[in-house]
């Protein structure tokens, strides 16, 4: 999880500490890129507005080292404070395949998760509404 908020750390942190999830906490994009080609990860929570690499930087950067080392494609889910159409277009655009509006609804990143982990298709795009 990238997010330079420590308080959204803390929360998400506290949503998975019942569950199988091992989370891997990190404070900005440039961070989050490094850790991604060091390891594999499952999928990859990214908070859009960090110093140093914003989220959807960060994104973009990813999706180029998938492609250019052959990785699969790993899915990202945006964590972001907007919900206007337009940001969620900009967010579908930079590669991010979910997004959730803060603040995240526990229920609803627990439920987005179990259908990604198991491999369920969902309509790209989903936001904390229709996950």
């Amino acid at each position: 999880m990238a997010d330079d908020a420590e308080d959204n750390r803390i929360v998400i942190e506290a949503f998975l500490s019942q569950t199988n999830h091992r989370l891997t906490l990190v404070e900005n994009g440039q961070m989050a890129l490094e850790r991604f080609q060091e390891a594999a990860f499952d999928l990859v929570l990214m908070d859009i507005e960090m110093p140093v690499m914003d989220g959807l930087t960060a994104t973009r950067n990813i999706r180029s080292w998938e492609l250019i080392e052959g990785q699969p494609r790993t899915p990202i889910i945006a964590l972001t404070a907007h919900a206007m159409k337009e940001e969620s277009q900009r967010i579908l655009e930079a590669g991010c395949d979910f997004h959730l509006t803060k603040p995240i609804r526990k229920k609803k990143l627990l439920n987005l998760l179990h259908c990604l982990l198991k491999g369920d298709r969902l309509e790209e795009g989903a936001d904390d509404d229709d996950a």
